[in-house]
């Protein structure tokens, strides 16, 4: 294929500044070297008092309006249909029909709009005014019978309108190329716009927690191991305490930085989310959604734990589409988002509930959110990333305080043990 390709640019390589073009002029040779055999093995119609030697001249005449088949379609178009009735004065010849049929083909291709139709609606007509001249010369009793009629329309449709629809069609599809590279360069130009965006919010990212690690943790081991050696009677309790000190905020920067090295290798880690948000920054997500009208009542229960990177990224995305759900469609513009520490099993969960009101919808509970209200990607989204992490997900309209509301329930483990081995099941 892509030699094929390549070959095809050779071929439609510029002559002359652009008036000619490498793949006209070669064709243009192939049909004046097939019509020359086909001349030579006797294929025109003789005409009494005419030297077929007169063809080869309609028959070189139609091969230069072919030269100008892409450079100037309508201008070759219009030349080689001169070069035509010309030979059909003289002869005609099978060599300058198929010729001409190649003319109009270029004409439907690489012509204007208007060349196109123009061309189209006049081979139409042609075959409407052959057909009426059959009819009558069939009355008339010039044609032996309605087979000579089939037979002389099919030579028109093959000669005039195969070369038209073929050319129509293979414009349609040139357009339909064109248009899918042109949204493919959007779609590139929109990659590396993300990609821009993406790149200079993780390197903010980074720079800030490079700038904890180091303000903080590196910083406090520098004054610390500066505090020991300036002792000059050195208190062995004292100097223990400084050790100390200097080995938990080594331990910590240690793991700060596997951490943020985690998060740069995301690319090779399909498990691990590409930025790392975490739930205590749920409080800028609720400030944005009040100061765009929604109501937030947000409640904990149970004590809070610390919890996985995975598991603490995926709960704010959670929570971020609870809010963006119910900023849209929300009905009144309420929503009610509780955060459970729970132990059911012997095992540890985050349980993040949110609760709106939603119009009274005729249906399936499930019903009741979709029809004219998107797609439903954003529970799709809220689907895989509980499972993904081995936990649970509901969600649907319930009856609730006199209104209808419409609840999502997800249910995720907070354990690294715990969520290891649902993982590995999922994966079994």
């Amino acid at each position: 294929m892509t030699l094929l390709l390549r070959r095809y640019e050779l071929l439609d390589r510029r002559l002359l500044g652009g008036r000619l073009y490498l793949g006209s002029t070669l064709w243009a040779g192939v049909h004046f070297g097939g019509g020359l055999l086909l001349w030579w093995l006797d294929s025109y119609v003789s005409r009494g008092g005419v030297d077929p030697r007169w063809l080869l001249l309609t028959l070189a005449g139609i091969c230069l309006a072919i030269l100008l088949r892409r450079a100037a379609p309508g201008p070759a178009l219009a030349a080689a249909t001169v070069v035509l009735a010309a030979d059909a004065l003289l002869g005609p010849s099978a060599g300058v029909l198929i010729a001409y049929g190649d003319a109009l083909y270029a004409a439907c291709v690489w012509g204007r709009r208007r060349l196109t139709y123009g061309t189209l609606a006049a081979v139409v007509a042609g075959a409407a005014a052959v057909l009426v001249l059959l009819l009558y010369a069939l009355r008339a009793g010039y044609l032996p019978g309605a087979l000579s009629v089939l037979q002389e329309l099919g030579l028109y449709i093959l000669v005039f309108v195969t070369p038209v629809i073929t050319g129509l069609s293979v414009r349609e599809h040139h357009l339909r190329a064109e248009l899918e590279r042109e949204r493919t360069r959007q779609i590139v130009r929109m990659a590396e716009l993300d990609r821009g965006t993406a790149i200079a919010e993780e390197r903010g990212r980074m720079a800030r927690e490079l700038h904890d690690v180091i303000a903080n943790h590196l910083s406090a081991i520098a004054v610390q191991s500066t505090a020991a050696l300036s002792m000059r009677d050195p208190d062995p309790e004292r100097v223990r305490q400084v050790l100390g000190v200097v080995r938990d905020n080594s331990v910590q920067g240690l793991a700060e930085m596997r951490r943020m090295i985690g998060v740069l290798r995301a690319d090779d880690n399909p498990d691990l989310e590409r930025v790392m948000p975490r739930l205590s920054e749920v409080d800028r997500l609720m400030h944005t959604a009040r100061e765009a009208g929604l109501e937030v009542r947000m409640a904990q229960r149970g004590t809070p734990r610390p919890l996985p990177v995975q598991a603490d990224a995926a709960a704010y995305r959670i929570v971020q589409e609870c809010l963006t759900n119910a900023l849209r469609y929300a009905v009144p513009r309420r929503v009610e988002i509780t955060l459970s520490y729970a132990e059911q099993d012997r095992r540890s969960w985050l349980v993040i509930t949110a609760e709106n009101g939603v119009e009274e919808q005729q249906g399936r509970p499930e019903q009741a959110w979709y029809p004219g209200l998107g797609g439903g990607a954003g529970l799709t989204g809220m689907r895989e990333r509980a499972v993904l992490l081995g936990g649970r997900f509901d969600a649907g309209a319930v009856d609730g305080q006199g209104r209808r509301l419409w609840r999502v329930c997800v249910e995720l483990p907070i354990s690294e043990e715990e969520r290891a081995a649902d993982m590995d099941k999922e994966r079994r």
